[in-house]
């Protein structure tokens, strides 16, 4: 016996769309939270390569310019910014994302990292970024002025 598709039986019946859209909900439903956990972990990664990049940056800076270049990071309003040591002019000012902050900065004076001419780092340190979840990120500052991430 073979079946004809006629006109009557082309489309799909009500139930088969509700039962389409509710599965596709219970999938959104698990996910959420899965997604929510990930957003500041996902933020923690980009904000720490988007302050190891500025670092590198007032680095370069001191090197082609053949001037001291400071990063500056004040924890109370969780920002940074790249100056100019000579001038005094604030070269970049960035705020740091609102699920980050500074948890801790460690072997540098005032909170500041220091590059001079050689592009070597004054005095050596580290930053401790966290996360709103609580995972953190290390970014280490050697004498010689390498920048890395742990």
């Amino acid at each position: 016996m073979t079946n004809k598709i006629t006109k009557e039986n082309l489309g799909f019946t009500l139930i088969e769309i509700i039962m389409v859209l509710a599965v596709i909900a219970l999938i959104a439903l698990i996910s959420l939270p899965v997604y929510q956990n990930l957003k500041p972990n996902l933020a923690l990664n980009s904000q720490t390569r988007d302050i190891v990049s500025d670092l590198r940056y007032a680095q370069q800076l001191s090197v082609t310019e053949q001037i001291k270049y400071s990063v500056v990071f004040d924890q109370v309003l969780n920002k940074y910014k790249i100056v100019n040591d000579v001038s005094g002019q604030i070269v970049k000012s960035q705020n740091i994302n609102t699920l980050i902050s500074i948890q801790s900065i460690t072997g540098l004076t005032a909170d500041t990292v220091t590059f001079n001419v050689t592009g070597a780092v004054l005095k050596s340190g580290q930053i401790i970024l966290i996360s709103s979840s609580g995972a953190t990120k290390t970014i280490s500052l050697k004498p010689s002025g390498y920048v890395k991430i742990e």
